[in-house]
């Protein structure tokens, strides 16, 4: 049989039939290859699933020789080389094998256990993992500031002299940059006219479509419209005129004081400045009703402030406070709510007959003074302020009003406005801000919101006819010390800037600790320094401290740590300081809380990161401690 011996510089056959004959070698440069056969009976089931020992090498040499000849053998081993399971014999010998059983039993039982392992451990995680802190969901009014305005002397845009709801759309750009989201109306928006019916818009200030608009466009922006209803009273000092009716009241209204100085009517119209109405009366129960569904349905706005109603008691022959009404008017609220968001029902009682009110819903609606002396405060009158409604198991005010001059309550002491502010902006709930006070404006002085420098109106209008100035001269108007854009300068003087100091308060309160935080508060007698720490659980917290000595007294070295009963961690960061900044340092750096100078008459306000420990739980332990000692 002759050999047929290719060398590697042979071309490869081109035929894709060609194939190897019988007993062909194949070698490359490299020396010999394989030789291959074609006898397939001589290739057992042993021999395709083990290797071939060496020595039999060239017994399949040999047998590839005989069947190599046949092209249906390459077809088959070669061209159609498939994937053969196992037969039924084949399986269910693996099946009862001993040995793979356990195999299967240790792979399934591990694998449950696995599972189990897996889910325990999620569990774990879920119940030990540092969880995601708590936020409390508000309603608008109790995270927004009211900015209470007298339309009238805001902005004329008309040039004629007195304000309008077209002057009050040219200054968004105000709200926006003082955080501001609601806006209140004072009563000076009705007609007074003919009659005060609580129903009619002046003409002056705005028509029905000024009004509608100007409306849409706040709640467009994610804003709230309040308007003043005085229901439960009539500026009629003879009791027979008032809003409800063209025809005099049924039963005339008296003035009590004239009998007793000392009862509710006669305190009350000495607070208010007007007679209070009798809910007694059938009649002016429901036409308060009307005016009430007609603000906050028919008008659809947002809340409307109210003052106090009084029902007279027949046997006693006094005035005493109408819970029946005002549980009606919640539910009226209550029932208008049912097709739209939420309303607010805000009660304007005078700072005098706040100590009247004893129900803790009535007492969440009233507007509170941040403090009462009028003479001079100090840091244990602040702290005993706030204690006393925990004394009086009331909850702290939802509502504070700040300032020393308003205009119908006079609260003069020695705190600063800039101290009034932050405490009002800081305390916890919701300020009300008359216009005017974030720039320090007298209100029984000028009642004129001053914009500009520019005389003689201040930028509250550009009339300049003999009317207007003569109107002016009245307003008592005086732009040369405090306006809008005095205080926006960038290079005025800080320390007079208390639109500033507001502006950066109002910001800051949007934060989770001023939010919805705890309150607590202290004081030391010798330094005579007051604080007060807001914190919520999971969130930055935050202490702010007022130093009430009076200038060119002596500079406080002090601890703070020790100061708040160790409320507060050794590490915290300076956020805000006033009139001046002593720390040079951003509110990333660290300064050591038990180590400090506090200058007098100043505001410093600290941070430190959320802690590990829940606020009340830590105020809680450290009041027992106190206790102990």
């Amino acid at each position: 049989m002759s050999v047929d011996i290719r060398s590697s510089t042979a071309a490869v056959p081109e035929d894709s039939n060609s194939i190897l004959i019988d007993g062909s070698k194949v070698k490359s440069k490299f020396g010999h290859v394989a030789k291959f056969t074609s006898s397939e009976d001589n290739i057992s089931n042993d021999d395709e699933l083990y290797p071939t020992p060496i020595g039999k090498i060239s017994q399949i040499y040999s047998s590839c020789d005989q069947q190599i000849d046949n092209p249906d053998y390459f077809d088959k081993y070669f061209l159609n080389n498939q994937f053969i399971g196992l037969n039924k014999e084949e399986l269910k010998s693996y099946i009862n094998n001993n040995y793979w059983k356990r195999i299967r039993w240790i792979v399934g039982i591990s694998y449950c256990v696995l599972i189990f392992l897996l889910f325990v451990g999620a569990i774990i995680s879920i119940l030990f993992s540092p969880k995601c802190p708590h936020k409390s969901k508000l309603h608008w009014y109790e995270k927004d500031i009211i900015y209470d305005i007298d339309i009238q002397m805001f902005r004329d845009s008309n040039r004629d002299g007195h304000g309008d709801i077209k002057g009050l759309h040219e200054k968004f750009d105000y709200f926006e940059k003082n955080f501001i989201k609601t806006i209140l109306f004072r009563s000076t928006i009705f007609s007074n006219q003919d009659k005060f019916d609580l129903l009619t818009i002046n003409p002056q200030v705005a028509n029905e479509t000024n009004l509608q608009n100007f409306r849409k466009i706040l709640h467009r922006k994610d804003m709230n419209l309040m308007i003043d209803l005085p229901l439960s009273s009539t500026n009629d000092i003879n009791g027979s005129q008032w809003y409800g009716n063209i025809q005099p009241l049924s039963n005339k209204i008296k003035n009590t004081c004239e009998e007793n100085t000392l009862n509710l009517a006669c305190r009350y119209f000495l607070s208010y400045g007007r007679l209070p109405l009798d809910f007694n009366q059938l009649e002016i129960v429901d036409e308060a009703e009307i005016r009430l569904r007609y603000w906050l349905s028919t008008q659809k706005f947002d809340g409307v402030r109210v003052d106090l109603p009084l029902e007279f008691n027949e046997e006693t022959g006094l005035y005493n406070i109408s819970y029946k009404t005002i549980h009606q008017w919640n539910f009226i609220k209550n029932d208008i709510e049912k097709n739209t968001k939420t309303k607010l029902i805000l009660y304007d009682i005078p700072f005098d007959l706040n100590n009247l009110i004893t129900e803790n819903d009535l007492h969440k609606k009233i507007t509170h003074p941040v403090i009462y002396n009028q003479s001079l405060v100090n840091a244990k009158q602040l702290n005993q302020r706030i204690q006393s409604f925990k004394f009086n198991h009331l909850p702290v005010p939802k509502f504070w009003q700040f300032g020393s001059l308003r205009i119908d309550d006079e609260i003069q002491n020695n705190l600063s406005k800039q101290s009034l502010l932050t405490m009002a902006m800081l305390f916890g709930g919701t300020p009300v801000v008359l216009y005017g006070e974030e720039l320090g404006l007298e209100q029984k002085k000028s009642r004129v919101m001053l914009w500009t420098p520019d005389k003689p109106s201040g930028g509250f209008s550009s009339c300049v006819t003999t009317d207007c100035l003569r109107l002016f001269s009245l307003y008592n108007i005086d732009p040369s010390k405090t306006n809008v854009k005095r205080e926006e300068a960038i290079h005025g003087n800080e320390q007079d800037s208390l639109l500033i100091l507001f502006r950066y308060l109002a910001k800051l309160r949007r934060s989770e600790s001023f939010q919805f935080g705890l309150l607590e508060t202290g004081y030391d007698v010798e330094t005579n320094i007051f604080w007060f720490i807001r914190e919520a659980a999971g969130f930055r917290g935050y202490i702010i401290v007022l130093n009430l000595n009076e200038k060119g007294k002596e500079i406080n070295h002090l601890s703070l740590h020790e100061l708040t009963n160790y409320l507060i961690p050794k590490s915290i960061s300076y956020e805000y300081q006033w009139p001046k900044t002593y720390f040079q340092t951003s509110n990333k750096t660290h300064i050591n809380s038990d180590n400090l100078f506090l200058h007098p008459q100043s505001i410093s306000i600290f941070s430190w990161k959320s802690k590990l420990i829940q606020p009340n739980i830590l105020f809680k332990k450290a009041k027992n401690h106190l206790a102990n000692q």
